[in-house]
């Protein structure tokens, strides 16, 4: 007869408890059982004693913010992995869109975590707000430095707003893309095939097309604001 191990008489050291319970719950993402993610199922799983969970985390709220920075964090990195920012801002932002994409595409479990787990916005901390933030901020840099390049004038509402829009358009693609909804209309829409977003290359080239409108409008735009 097979006896299952008791977890419970595993030592963990103190100091490794907390980051040992968010990897535990980050497993359960991944596996689509976000629902199953309790205090009690992680200290079974990490082997510590129920209680030992609440000198870490008051609550399952407390839990639920700090996987979402565990999660922001490797978020982030995959960013600077992959976008270097340079003085062609519109290509630098084009480079951070197709990185967005191919997070998404690499961990399609923590994509949904992320922008689809909302919390409310009175559980946030200074810290979750901080790396939560920080690739809005970077698309938001790269899209002054496109007016900036072209010497357009604009206010901070303009720029926000531009990056807002970049934003917003792009994870509708990601969305799109992954619910198969664009595969769907074109099938019964007789859309072009083209435009089914098949595979990656398609996508990414929507994504090129995409910000290139977008510079487009901001050049065409505030030129004519400009003349007048």
């Amino acid at each position: 007869m097979l006896i299952e191990e008791d977890k419970t008489s595993q030592p963990y050291h103190h100091g490794k408890v907390k980051e040992s319970l968010v990897s535990e719950a980050v497993k359960l993402i991944e596996a689509d059982a976000v629902e199953e993610i309790s205090l009690r199922r992680l200290a079974r799983e990490v082997g510590v004693t129920p209680s030992a969970v609440y000198n870490h985390f008051t609550d399952k709220n407390a839990l639920m913010i700090a996987i979402k920075i565990r999660l922001y964090e490797d978020f982030n990195r995959f960013f600077d992995r992959r976008c270097q920012e340079s003085d062609q801002p519109e290509r630098d932002l084009t480079d951070m869109c197709i990185a967005y994409y191919q997070f998404a595409q690499k961990h399609p479990s923590r994509f949904r975590f992320l922008f689809q787990s909302a919390l409310p916005m009175d559980w946030s901390s200074p810290e979750l707000v901080r790396v939560a933030c920080r690739s809005i901020a970077r698309a938001r840099r790269l899209v002054h430095g496109i007016f900036k390049k072209y010497e357009l004038e604009s206010d901070e509402q303009t720029v926000v707003n531009t990056s807002l829009l970049v934003w917003s358009q792009l994870h509708g693609i990601v969305t799109l893309k992954e619910s198969g909804s664009i595969r769907a209309a074109v099938i019964y829409q007789d859309w072009p095939v083209e435009c089914a977003m098949m595979d990656d290359l398609a996508v990414e080239q929507l994504i090129v097309e995409h910000i290139a409108i977008i510079v487009k409008g901001i050049l065409s735009s505030r030129l004519s604001t400009n003349r007048h």
